[in-house]
């Protein structure tokens, strides 16, 4: 009997939307939050989520942050919360390689291509 599994990270965006004054270029921008983790898929079927981290992304310069795991849970399970400048850590400043310009995904400086949608950065 043959047995397919697999080992992953995948993103969630958590359609959380907020305009603040951007901490790294000073501009009134907004920014939106989303959910890295690895999760094991068998037969295709994921099956658990581990390792979740939480991230915010300005619209302005493509800057990402890191959120602290008790906001970002609290986002995720959508409660009403207001992000501060003292949230937001951060960890991408280069716009081509934070984040896919096409799907949004996030990514490391050692990728040519988005393992996402395939685009060539």
């Amino acid at each position: 009997m043959i047995f397919i599994g697999s080992i992953a990270q995948g993103q969630k965006d958590l359609g959380f939307i907020q305009t603040l004054i951007c901490k790294k270029c000073g501009r009134y921008s907004s920014v939106s939050v989303f959910m890295v983790y690895t999760y094991f898929s068998f037969f295709f079927i994921p099956l658990f989520k581990w390792g979740k981290k939480y991230y915010a992304v300005s619209n302005c310069c493509q800057t990402t942050f890191s959120i602290p795991d008790e906001i970002g849970k609290a986002i995720a399970r959508g409660e009403a919360i207001t992000l501060r400048e003292d949230d937001l850590e951060i960890v991408g400043t280069s716009a081509s390689y934070a984040h896919c310009p096409d799907c949004g995904f996030l990514l490391s400086s050692e990728y040519t291509y988005c393992p996402k949608c395939g685009r060539k950065l």
